[in-house]
């Protein structure tokens, strides 16, 4: 059975799906739904945006040719257990990459890999009221056949074939839905070893620890889903927040 053979079918995600030629931000539009009352699982995509962004108010450029994709999740947590969320989806993405024949790996903390380039990025915002969730918006741009620069890969080179967008929404889309699921129910335990087996393996980084600046190596994660670095002296230091810059990949 190929790829595109394949016919997964989520329960939940996307079971509204709202489809734009182009929008600032499909972040900004899954929240404005939201607000207005969208159910749990609501999707929006958009075939460009002029103002994508990722994490820290980084640009996440968005020509037509990529995927840029957010849903609206209402799920049964509390506020402080959202932001490991971004693990489980990150897992999801991975695993649809994966089945489309790329040999992609996670590096933390939102980042999906092919050979050392970025072929995807997530990105995870909590809308509350009176400090009780609301709702989630998972934002989630793939590289599908846009041209990319240096740094980056579409999924159309890491495989050596364009790929099917509509059989790709409908993986990544069963694939999210999946680990979404299994972090409400379990929480992060269920989550970290999925995350490790995936992790990218050789990878120095640059960090921010206490105030200071930290090169090292990416260890894995502790129990609360911190990333962990090593430094060139052994030490292991946890990561919570905040940007983690590559270095150096050995693979």
């Amino acid at each position: 059975m190929t790829f595109e053979t394949l016919h997964q079918v989520a329960r939940w995600l996307g079971c509204q799906k709202i489809v734009l030629a182009e929008c600032g931000s499909t972040n900004d539009e899954a929240a404005r739904l939201a607000r207005a009352g969208a159910k749990h699982g609501t999707v929006v995509i958009a075939e460009r945006q002029t103002a994508g962004r990722g994490r820290d108010g980084h640009t996440w450029t968005s020509p037509a040719g990529g995927l840029y994709l957010s849903a609206v999740l209402r799920p049964a947590l509390p506020l402080v257990d959202v932001p490991p969320m971004t693990l489980a989806i990150g897992i999801g993405v991975c695993e649809a990459a994966r089945q489309a024949g790329a040999a992609s790996v996670l590096k933390w903390p939102n980042d999906v890999l092919v050979g050392g380039k970025k072929l995807a990025g997530v990105l995870v915002e909590a809308q509350s009221q009176g400090g009780k969730l609301d709702s989630v918006i998972v934002g989630i741009g793939v590289n599908l056949s846009n041209e990319v620069p240096d740094v980056g890969i579409s999924l159309a080179q890491a495989r050596g074939v364009a790929v099917d967008r509509d059989v790709f929404i409908g993986s990544l889309l069963a694939a999210v839905e999946r680990w979404v699921d299994r972090y409400v129910a379990s929480g992060i335990e269920a989550i970290i070893p999925a995350w490790q087996d995936r992790m990218a393996i050789g990878l120095s980084a640059r960090a921010t620890v206490d105030g200071a600046p930290l090169v090292g190596s990416m260890h894995g994660l502790d129990p609360d889903g911190a990333l962990l670095l090593r430094d060139d002296t052994g030490r292991i230091h946890r990561v919570r927040s905040g940007d983690v810059e590559v270095l150096r990949s050995a693979y």
